[in-house]
């Protein structure tokens, strides 16, 4: 890697693929999916768009629209919906009423203490939903969302650290509520719905989705829970497949009683429902495409996230490379390869492809657009004076993954990158962050700057 130089600071470059990405567990640990196209209406029958017709996790499950209740009128098992309203034709057009679920899952319970007095009564609630923004429901108000809504009533005051299969968030009780029922009568209470697009791939919040271990009377080859009884389930990214709370005093550290003498309660019981969709595309993000070149060495670089089905795989169709396809290595759902191509002629972009042979999911090839890799090593600002005469000279270091290109620019006041190194700005003009951007070879990085006093 060749570096183009707009200052005087020297760090070493970000970037390798020598390592796959790490797999440990964080706060924030769900993952992204898929959402596929708007399902089309048929010229018989029934439809449930226009939402998108399937979507699919990072496991590989793909998810309808679930609209089969025990008795046609949305009520479980194994589904839960709106019914028809009989006064709005569009409903009717749709087959449901206004809310209805891909997957849905609920985690409830109640604690005591050690002295048999309530200490908590948690209501958890994780869906992937779709709905209108209008009532009734009307065409052009259509909306699709994931949600986790944390609702607990708490009996004391403390920190609460509350984990689902997906995170944990931490919540400072400092005023308790008069009973009462509903959302805005929770000590902690926090409702998050976001909204996805068809055909897109999103950022994960209650996904990976849970599967129930019992399934109570329903199919299990065609649903992922009945909605109504309760069991365990699999599905958290880590194995966390539990709903836990753990108290402390106003402190953070004393361990408060809200189990019979235990600082902790986990709940392993869900109730969940989703119905399994063959059409769904086997889940694929391509999370890097980029090349380097090194003298007469050019290798494209491939990072990807998908499924993390043990039959699932990623392989790669790189011009100009030896072999016509390339296989990615796999680290759960985590997909790499480095390919040698020729120098002469560097492709433009590959397609990469993602197939599943046991889960019911088609192939999904996506195709990537190649640049070169710009990583941003320093961007320091040492600034001198007082205001209104204060000024601030501006270093900014960069490089490229080609060696042979030399014409990196710093964006913010397209400069090109040189050996001697400054930019003086005033202090109104200094940039929170810097750009900087390759030109010919099409990458660009973004970095905030570090300001000395």
């Amino acid at each position: 890697m060749k570096k183009q130089i707009l200052a005087q600071v020297a760090i070493l470059a970000a970037s390798a693929l020598a390592t796959p990405w790490s797999l440990a567990c964080s706060a924030d640990m769900a993952k992204p999916f898929t959402a596929g196209p708007i399902a089309t209406q048929p010229a018989t029958g029934t439809w449930t768009g226009p939402f998108s017709e399937w979507v699919v996790d990072s496991n590989g499950v793909g998810l309808q629209i679930c609209t089969d209740s025990v008795d046609g009128l949305g009520n479980p098992p194994p589904c839960f919906y709106d019914p028809v309203d009989l006064s709005n034709a569009y409903t009717q057009s749709l087959s449901r009423g206004g809310e209805a679920f891909w997957f849905l899952a609920d985690s409830v319970f109640d604690t005591v203490d050690a002295t048999g007095t309530a200490a908590l009564r948690a209501v958890i609630v994780m869906g992937v939903e779709s709905a209108f923004l209008s009532d009734p429901p009307a065409p052009g108000f259509e909306t699709q969302f994931q949600r986790l809504r944390t609702r607990i009533d708490v009996a004391k005051l403390g920190v609460y650290y509350v984990e689902t299969p997906w995170g944990k968030k931490r919540y400072n009780v400092t005023t308790l509520l008069d009973p009462g029922n509903g959302q805005n009568r929770s000590e902690i209470s926090e409702p998050i719905d976001i909204t996805f697009n068809p055909n897109s791939s999103n950022a994960g919040l209650v996904t990976p989705f849970l599967i129930g271990t019992n399934r109570g009377g329903v199919d299990p080859t065609v649903y992922i829970g009945d909605g109504l009884t309760p069991t365990t389930v699999t599905g958290s990214p880590c194995g966390e497949n539990w709903v836990r709370v753990t108290a402390f005093g106003p402190d953070d550290q004393t361990p408060l009683d809200i189990n019979g003498g235990s600082n902790v309660f986990t709940n392993t019981q869900f109730t969940v429902f989703g119905k399994l969709t063959p059409a769904a595309a086997t889940p694929l993000s391509i999370e890097q495409a980029y090349y380097s070149r090194t003298g007469t060495k050019t290798d494209v670089h491939l990072m990807a996230e998908g499924s993390a089905s043990g039959t699932a795989q990623v392989i790669a169709a790189v011009p100009n490379a030896a072999a016509p396809t390339t296989s990615l290595a796999k680290d759960g759902n985590r997909y790499y390869a480095s390919v040698p191509v020729s120098a002469v002629s560097l492709p433009s972009q590959v397609l990469v492809t993602a197939t599943d042979t046991i889960r019911q999911t088609t192939s999904n090839p996506q195709a990537a657009a190649l640049r070169d890799l710009v990583s941003i090593t320093s961007a320091v600002a040492s600034c001198t004076g007082v205001s209104p005469a204060r000024t601030c000279t501006l270093t900014v270091e960069a490089t490229s993954s080609d060696d042979q290109l030399t014409d990196l620019v710093l964006a913010n006041f397209n400069a090109p990158l040189g050996t001697t190194g400054s930019v003086t700005v005033p202090t109104s003009g200094l940039p929170a962050t810097v750009t900087v951007v390759s030109p010919t070879g099409g990458g660009a990085a973004t970095k905030p700057v570090t300001v000395l006093n």
